[in-house]
């Protein structure tokens, strides 16, 4: 029996290590790992003409809720003061990216951080985590964001937690051979 709980030990230590290792993914899935990276890099540098390069023209972001923005026009337009830095910042990193049974369509998702300062000029930190659809004409097209949501509101937390959010995704992608 104790030969038995060793194993159970052991099997469980090697799921725990392995949910902890980087995601492998394909290099097409890789190509969609760094597009996401340069998309919200776009929003680090408050490069407007680069994030909307990154936006299909008739993409849809809040998707599913009831601020839904349809229309590159229209989510550059919503998303001015989130480029430009000046009330709130955003930072992003994707950690998970999918390709669908079609090889243009694919999805990413992983942490996000939103910081800002209140009326008191205190800095708050607000965290939650993105889902995005990318698609592509073909394969020596670019990826394109033509959806773009998340999950439940994003909830309040302190700047160390907010840290640890967004660290939980890789700085790299991990291609497999």
């Amino acid at each position: 029996m104790v030969g038995m709980k060793h194993i159970l030990l052991l099997s469980l230590l090697l799921v725990r290590a392995s949910s902890a290792a980087e995601p492998v993914m394909s290099a097409t899935e890789c190509q969609v790992w760094e597009r996401e990276r340069s998309f919200a890099e776009s929003v680090a540098k408050h490069d407007k003409k680069a994030f909307a390069d990154h936006v299909y023209k008739d993409a849809v972001f809040s998707a599913a809720t009831e601020r839904t923005q349809r229309g590159r026009d229209t989510i550059v337009a919503n998303w001015n003061d989130i480029i430009e830095g000046k009330k709130v910042s955003l930072e992003w990193r994707p950690q998970y990216v999918s390709i669908a049974a079609d090889s243009n369509v694919a999805m990413s998702r992983g942490p996000y951080v939103f910081s800002g300062k209140d009326d008191k000029g205190v800095t708050k930190y607000a965290i939650g985590d993105f889902v995005s659809v990318w698609i592509r004409k073909d394969a020596t097209s670019p990826w394109l964001v033509a959806l773009d949501g998340g999950g439940p509101p994003p909830r309040e937390v302190t700047e160390e937690e907010a840290r640890k959010h967004l660290a939980r995704a890789p700085a790299a992608c991990v291609s497999s051979p």
